[in-house]
């Protein structure tokens, strides 16, 4: 598990004992009400054992009001544990895994190094070492057909994603398969920019979606 699923659990699993406390002091401190009210009711003769009464008294009201202190304290940190906890929750489905992140990244990479070896395929020296490139970057491009999205995102950023793995796998099958037509075809060549720029449209909105900087990640690349 990741840090942000520790993280989660520990703020809800203290949340939840924190309000667990909370109603145990709660009950503690009605109890305490309900024997102050006794007491108070209480009337005794004997003025030594009255002034021990009025002490009593005295301490089960300082006594109940630490327990509703202690009421309104503990709600406090259970809510906002609590809140920390469904933050950390929504944070982990608006924000990609390592796995996810790594995915993205190296998905980017290939389908500008393919769109790279497309766009110079009729002016490249050796047309036949750029076919091999396409085809070993293409076969790379169509793994993604084993990846899904991790199940921590909200179902509109899996779906998101998801897509954008199954558009790279597409273009990755065909554009395997079909590489040495490539050379023989300019309308093949013309559908495989197509399809390349289906799978660049749709990977704007995933790097928008996600808030991944393109420009850092074109200075890594």
């Amino acid at each position: 598990m990741s840090v942000l699923d520790w993280l989660f659990i520990g703020l809800l699993s203290s949340a939840i004992l924190f309000l667990l406390f909370m109603v145990l002091t709660g009950l503690g401190a009605i109890l305490t009400g309900r024997n102050l009210k006794k007491l108070t009711k209480k009337r005794v003769k004997n003025k030594k054992k009255r002034k021990r009464l009025k002490r009593a008294v005295q301490q089960l009201r300082e006594k109940r009001k630490r327990q509703w202190g202690n009421v309104f304290l503990l709600l406090v940190l259970a809510i906002g544990f609590g809140g920390g906890a469904f933050y950390a929750r929504y944070y982990q489905g608006k924000t990609l895994n390592e796995r996810d992140s790594d995915g993205v990244v190296q998905g980017y990479y290939l389908v500008e190094e393919i769109s790279g070896q497309l766009d110079n395929i009729n002016d490249a020296e050796s047309t036949a070492k750029v076919v091999s490139n396409i085809k070993e970057l293409s076969g790379r491009l169509a793994s993604y057909g084993s990846r899904t999205a991790s199940g921590r995102l909200t179902l509109e950023n899996q779906s998101l994603l998801n897509k954008q793995y199954s558009y790279m796998m597409e273009l990755g099958v065909n554009l395997n398969g079909q590489a040495d037509s490539i050379l023989d075809s300019e309308e093949k060549l013309t559908d495989f920019k197509e399809d390349l720029k289906r799978v660049q449209d749709h990977q704007q909105k995933v790097l928008k979606q996600f808030k991944i900087n393109e420009n850092s990640l074109k200075k890594n690349g």
